[in-house]
């Protein structure tokens, strides 16, 4: 039975009219599109229907453990039809949110928020932005280009209502900031130009990080290693790479560190050494 079933049901059962079950917190449009699943209510109508109809509002929803999974593949499949405001009802009307109705729950508060900006309801704007960050923030999925999204929402709010518009800027540049890992970026491009014969142009990417994240430090040292190899700055490589060989590092970066550290060596005359890595290759 759906919810417009059993709530018409119920309403029956007691003798009520409509107009008496809506009173004057609901209309009776919407009643009617509740008891023929037009529409899902909120969580405030449904605690004051559960009232109402004196019934607890797990009984209208009739909760069961197989309940959530009808829930959430309801809210994906209202998603999908990019019906945010249902999807963000049904969502609501879960007791407990596991990590993909999070997920969904703040896509569908990001795209709402876009649109109420878009309609210039920047109230509703900035409050379903921040649901979008809060419910992001709690999902093992959390995306940081929502967050990034969401604070842009906030902070053009914020901005036409001339409310803490400068904390609101700061804030959406801080997130954005570490949201755009462009390390990575500069370490690849370094690495394709070291391999191209393009010394220079390695240098430039290298030079081009402004903020090192620690777990990109490693990498970092093995190509500064690297490219001082290439410049025959053998003893300056050598001191990048050993800084990188404290590191726990993967397979493919401790390889790329033995390679280089083995001509370093070899070249500085320290056979011994070049001996050792060459053998921690074939060990690799």
């Amino acid at each position: 039975m759906t919810f417009g079933e059993k709530l018409k049901q119920r309403r029956q059962q007691l003798g009520l009219t409509q107009k008496q079950t809506a009173g004057d917190k609901i209309t009776r449009n919407m009643l009617s599109q509740l008891e023929n699943d037009l529409a899902r209510p909120s969580v405030a109508t449904l605690e004051y229907l559960s009232q109402v109809l004196q019934v607890s509002p797990s009984w209208l929803l009739d909760r069961k453990p197989a309940g959530e999974e009808s829930e959430i593949a309801e809210a994906r499949q209202l998603l999908a039809q990019k019906k945010y405001a249902e999807c963000l009802s049904v969502l609501e009307q879960m007791e407990e949110q596991g990590d993909e109705a999070l997920l969904i729950d703040s896509m569908a508060a990001l795209f709402s928020a876009e649109q109420a900006l878009g309609d210039e309801r920047f109230a509703d704007a900035q409050t379903l932005a921040a649901r979008a960050v809060s419910k992001s923030e709690r999902s093992l999925y959390r995306s940081p280009e929502l967050c990034v999204r969401a604070s842009a929402v906030i902070a053009r709010c914020r901005t036409e209502a001339k409310q803490d518009a400068q904390q609101a800027v700061d804030a959406y540049k801080e997130v954005y900031l570490q949201a755009q890992n462009n390390v990575r970026y500069h370490l690849f491009l370094a690495r394709y130009a070291l391999e191209q014969e393009h010394i220079q142009a390695a240098e430039r990417e290298i030079w081009s990080i402004a903020d090192l994240p620690d777990e990109n430090r490693a990498e970092y040292l093995i190509l500064r290693g690297r490219i001082a190899a290439r410049k025959e700055e053998y003893e300056n490589a050598r001191l990048y790479l050993q800084q990188a060989e404290a590191d726990e590092l993967p397979k493919i970066l401790r390889r790329e560190l033995y390679r280089c550290m083995e001509i370093c060596s070899r070249e500085t005359g320290d056979f011994r050494s070049a001996y050792e890595y060459a053998a921690k290759q074939l060990a690799l």
